[in-house]
């Protein structure tokens, strides 16, 4: 695969060249570039089919290389040494990252997963993620399912119900969509944009909350009068959430 890398630090390019030539030797480094211009220059003069994009740059971020682009027909993984915000945004747009210093066996697979990813999944994943960086308040989710990725604006979702290793997604216009992600899994995709796990079996979204009763346990009512108990671990999550809406 041909591919460039958009990285702001020079031990970070070589140290991801070196790891590439040791594990990856399919890909050939083509260039690299360290802002924003330089990498829509790289990229528009070179047409790389692989691009490893640094979430932040000197001059910017990699959101605002791909927003420039536009139209583009190559792959991407995203690198980035932050564990907050970027990677939360990566993971509500179903794309996979490399976290820096980058281990080995995460490389490869990245690099296996970027040789079969469907382009088109991978815009709109790209698209929802940009999306998300520009209007916050209105985040997207995107859901890998059997079909494809599907996207989702998050106010959208109603709840969310364990299935076992799969999880049910209710949606405001009474539809449902199962999918192989464990409530777990949504568990940590969602905690930042809205969403609490109030019991083993269920995640509700807050937008959607229209009362709770201290009675038989606990248990809310959301806005379609579904009715759900909330678990006595899960209360004081639950009632931390409520203080913050208030705040």
């Amino acid at each position: 695969m041909r591919a460039v890398i958009i990285e702001d630090e020079k031990q970070a390019i070589n140290a991801l060249k070196q790891e590439l030539r040791e594990n990856c030797p399919e890909v050939q480094i083509l260039g690299t570039a360290s802002k924003v211009k330089e990498a829509i220059d790289l990229i528009s003069k070179l047409s790389p089919e692989l691009v490893f994009l640094d979430i932040q740059l000197k001059d910017g971020n990699g959101f605002d290389v791909l927003s420039t682009i536009g139209t583009y027909d190559f792959k991407v993984i995203f690198t980035t040494a932050y564990s907050n915000f970027a990677i939360q945004a990566i993971k509500v747009s179903a794309i996979d990252y490399l976290l820096k210093p980058i281990d080995s066996i995460e490389l490869i697979k990245a690099v296996q997963k970027a040789k079969i990813v469907n382009t088109n999944d991978l815009k709109n994943q790209i698209k929802t993620l940009i999306d998300n960086h520009n209007n916050p308040l209105n985040k997207k989710i995107a859901i890998p399912t059997t079909h494809g990725i599907s996207v989702f604006e998050s106010n959208e979702i109603l709840r969310i119900q364990s299935e076992g290793n799969y999880s049910s997604i209710y949606f405001t216009n009474e539809t449902k969509l199962l999918v192989a992600k464990t409530l777990k899994d949504f568990e940590e995709l969602l905690r930042d944009n809205g969403f609490i796990r109030i019991h083993h079996s269920h995640i509700i979204n807050l937008m959607h909350l229209k009362s709770y009763s201290n009675k038989d346990g606990g248990y809310v009512i959301l806005n379609n009068k579904t009715t759900l108990p909330i678990s006595k671990r899960k209360k004081s999550d639950f009632m931390s959430a409520i203080n913050a809406i208030n705040d």
